[in-house]
């Protein structure tokens, strides 16, 4: 037998090997490169089980948007930013850190540091600031181009603080310089049925599917505590409980505990009834976008408190959608045209019934029963005002995930832009990375000291 030449079988070899390679190259960047990789920079893994159309959609939308990509896949989102940053420059001044629910830090390098945390122990406070300070570590992480240096501020309480980000603000013209952030709950607000938002958004998901229009109640539901209420607005719980009373129209009740009460409803329950009535509290009430995520109408007096979420209301006053129909609603029938002028301290209202996705009513509810028959009688206007709430926050993916990472880096944008730093008086202090900084969070609380940061060594 002929033996083959060294050289041959070497070149054999060698052929082989690339080819291996190549194969193997192209296998994974048709299958795999998309996916490992990229999950590590922030996109969303696609769930196995259990995950309904809605959920599938969610996760198309990663964490690492460009930022025109956040602007074109999420329009409505920036608004509040753009004017913030429209109204100029300003300088930042350090704070004292002992303000209650204040948190200071910076971001540097592409890095989170935190300055000052004021001394609260108060749970609450300690939760939602730390969710704060994740999200914003989640953002950073996960940007596809580098942020800004910047210092900032944040405020865990009720009332907003002047030259900080908050949950809320007035809707109303002020002095205030406060930048609306993202709700707490984006991360995870942990009381009983709540969670991480995206699961109770899979839950809502599932109620919406299993519960079409024509088989949710055909009640107007609300449960809370009466005694939380706006100060312009100090009987609005107690209001709504007198109109509802004794009314077959409505399920309606206070919660007859603060804890484990009995009366209860799961968050996501509240969309299996028609008609869903939310109330501010002190200033907001975090309940708004989990109520925006229903296909059901949401009923509310005119919001003086604005958040993230009620940005994306577009309401009808009541006395304007109920004067548009004398005779029965046809299809596509249109209100004619009216000026319509926004209620004092409220959004501007929409003319069209075909664009709203809320309705308002007075705030002592002495209309609501008008309102609720109203739409009983009319259910095709009922059904779409309902429909364009849903469609618009969780079809256009205004509670996501990437939604919210896509916020937070526009608003370090701005901020950046906007904020003048006193170098002499914020120092050179870095602060503690928030990694280490967590850590320690978590130690402290172990161990019942106050987690507050007092000076950093760190340069």
């Amino acid at each position: 037998m002929t033996s083959v030449p060294r050289g041959w079988f070497r070149l054999v070899l060698l052929t082989c090997f690339v080819c291996s390679f190549v194969t193997i190259s192209w296998f994974y960047r048709a299958w795999g490169g998309g996916i490992g990789i990229r999950a590590l920079a922030g996109q969303q893994v696609r769930l196995k089980t259990g995950s309904t159309e809605a959920d599938e959609k969610r996760l198309v939308w990663p964490l690492n948007l460009e930022e025109r990509e956040c602007r074109d896949t999420f329009p409505l989102l920036f608004s509040d930013i753009d004017a913030s940053v429209a109204r100029g420059q300003f300088v930042f001044p350090k704070s004292v850190p002992d303000y209650k629910g204040l948190v200071q830090g910076r971001i540097l390098n592409g890095k989170l540091y935190i300055l000052t945390t004021s001394p609260d122990t108060l749970p609450e406070i300690l939760h939602q600031r730390t969710a704060v300070l994740s999200q914003i570590y989640r953002a950073i992480t996960t940007s596809p181009s580098p942020l800004p240096d910047t210092h900032f501020a944040f405020c865990i309480n009720d009332v907003p603080k002047n030259n900080s980000w908050a949950f809320s603000r007035p809707n109303k013209e002020t002095k205030y310089n406060t930048w609306l952030m993202p709700s707490f709950a984006s991360w995870s607000w942990p009381k009983a049925n709540l969670g991480v938002i995206d699961d109770v958004l899979s839950r809502i998901d599932h109620v919406e599917r299993d519960v079409k229009w024509e088989k949710k109640v055909d009640k107007a539901v609300w449960r809370g505590t009466p005694w939380f209420n706006p100060i312009g607005h100090p009987n609005l719980r107690k209001d709504l409980l007198k109109a509802t009373k004794q009314k077959d129209w409505a399920d309606v009740e206070a919660l007859s505990t603060v804890s484990n009460a009995t009366n209860s409803i799961n968050i996501e329950d509240f969309c299996r009834f028609r008609y869903v009535v939310y109330t501010e509290g002190v200033t907001y009430s975090g309940r708004l976008p989990y109520h925006q995520a229903c296909g059901s109408v949401l009923i509310t007096a005119p919001v003086t408190w604005l958040t993230t979420s009620g940005l994306l209301l577009r309401p009808i006053a009541a006395e304007e959608l109920v004067r548009g129909f004398e005779q029965p609603v046809k299809k596509h029938v249109a209100i004619p045209k009216r000026t319509v002028l926004p209620l004092a301290g409220a959004l501007p209202t929409v003319e069209k019934w075909q664009d709203a996705n809320a309705i308002y009513v007075k705030p002592d509810f002495s209309d609501l029963e008008d309102v609720v028959r109203f739409l009983r009688s009319w259910p095709e206007v009922a059904r779409r005002i309902a429909q364009n709430q849903r469609d618009t926050v969780v079809g256009g993916g205004y509670l996501s995930l990437a939604a919210e990472t896509c916020y937070w880096r526009a608003l370090i944008r701005g901020w950046a832009a906007a904020a003048k730093v006193d170098g002499h008086e914020w120092s050179e202090q870095v602060g503690k990375r928030y990694e280490t900084w967590l850590l320690e969070e978590v130690s402290n609380m172990r161990d019942g000291t106050r987690g507050r940061v007092e000076k950093s060594t760190g340069r």
